[in-house]
């Protein structure tokens, strides 16, 4: 989780440190790195509206394959 809190936003690429977000809780390998905005915003937040979501037209599994592709690089 150390690598996923030092990645940019997954979803906007805001600079680190991110949250790691836990797509299925208390599975430490199926985080993904979230700004503060992204992950608990209340407009584009994962746990709020999720607009910006909406708009980048992403979910947590697109999410989790990116961030994967840039962890093996």
């Amino acid at each position: 989780m150390a690598k996923i809190k030092e990645m940019p936003c997954g979803v906007c690429n805001a600079s680190p440190p991110s949250d790691a977000h836990h797509i299925v809780q208390h599975n430490q390998y199926l985080c993904i790195p979230l700004c503060k905005d992204c992950h608990q915003g209340s407009f584009n937040g994962i746990h709020g509206q999720a607009r910006i979501w909406k708009v980048m037209k992403l979910d947590e599994m697109d999410v989790l394959n990116l961030t994967l592709a840039n962890l093996f690089r």
